[in-house]
């Protein structure tokens, strides 16, 4: 029953509700922002140029950013559709995309934010590409290439480097495929370091740039910031996830093998980014990178589950997200 009723979601109604919660988010955060939503990130060599052109351009960087949300939302649905992730045709992810990267909190690094957000987007269409398509070392070895670059722009992501060799191995259990991939992740850091190194300065000074960001307090306090209208929404995302995850784990024979593993390489990715959280360094930019994630593991729920019980959790999380951002309006 729940394979047939998901298509009632249809794209122009999924596309209309992604519209409407990017342009009231990005509105409320431009002018009635909360807590520690003004907080900067951490000086990184992308994030520190873009930091100054936002300064330059603050309206247009607003703009740009909602603009960059309804892509990237629109995007995750196609990519899901285009691959054939799920068992059934889905275009859930573009709905979750927008209320996780803007619904709960908005980081006032617009224009850092949204790169984080393309930089991650692209990443996850060529790994998704690779798995179930092509296997090619082109699709590894790209996507890689922009995990590698997302901490040079947000300093906490710089996890990554250490994280993502090990969730390779998930995908692949060859040392070429490793290699290639490991070779990517490190090749923009050490092109910056070259670039530095031929303008005068010491190689390795944009490595400990990002180590000392990486590690340096933000003095970004998330449950100052949250509300209880937010927090409940965190709690349904948190609950579909987790339903997800059951269905990875339990439902063997409905995932085709590849699909498993795009489900199971989303998932440690989720986990990854839901850890920098921990950093000292975090900001609310960190739910715009987990949010990629999230949102293309989450429809499969959608696809697996009871109509009943997953319309409930999608009327929830909408209900408290348009909660959260009044009372953040009024807060």
């Amino acid at each position: 029953m729940a394979t047939k009723r998901v298509t009632q979601h249809r794209i122009f109604d999924l596309a209309i509700t992604l519209f409407v919660i990017a342009i009231a988010a990005t509105l409320r955060a431009a002018f009635c922002p909360v807590g520690d939503e003004t907080i900067a990130n951490t000086p990184t060599p992308i994030g520190i140029v873009l930091q100054n052109l936002q300064a330059s351009i603050p309206s247009l960087s607003a703009v740009i950013w909602c603009i960059v949300v309804m892509y990237a939302g629109l995007s995750v649905g196609r990519y899901a559709a285009k691959y054939s992730i799920y068992p059934a045709y889905t275009l859930m992810a573009i709905p979750i995309l927008g209320v996780m990267a803007t619904a709960v909190i908005v980081s006032g690094d617009y224009l850092v934010s949204s790169a984080v957000l393309l930089l991650m987007l692209y990443a996850t269409k060529f790994i998704h590409r690779c798995v179930m398509r092509t296997k090619s070392f082109g699709d590894l070895s790209l996507a890689f290439l922009l995990y590698g670059v997302i901490p040079l722009v947000f300093a906490p992501a710089a996890a990554l480097y250490v994280v993502l060799p090990i969730l390779v191995l998930g995908l692949y259990n060859s040392w070429r495929q490793w290699l290639v991939a490991v070779c990517s992740l490190i090749f923009p850091l050490l092109s910056v370091c070259y670039w530095g190194w031929c303008a005068g300065e010491e190689f390795l000074n944009p490595a400990q740039l990002i180590y000392n960001s990486a590690f340096a307090d933000s003095e970004f306090h998330l449950f100052s910031t949250l509300n209880p209208a937010s927090i409940l929404l965190l709690g349904v995302l948190i609950m579909m996830v987790l339903c997800t995850i059951s269905l990875v784990i339990s439902d063997r024979y409905s995932l085709k093998v590849n699909s498993r593993t795009a489900m199971r390489f989303n998932s440690f990715m989720l986990a990854a980014c839901i850890a920098l959280c921990f950093l000292p360094s975090s900001t609310a930019t960190t739910f715009v990178l987990m949010s990629v994630p999230l949102s293309m593991l989450v429809p499969l729920m959608f696809v697996r589950m009871g109509f009943g019980f997953t319309e409930t959790l999608y009327r929830l999380m909408l209900i408290f997200a348009a909660v959260n951002m009044v009372a953040m309006c009024w807060g």
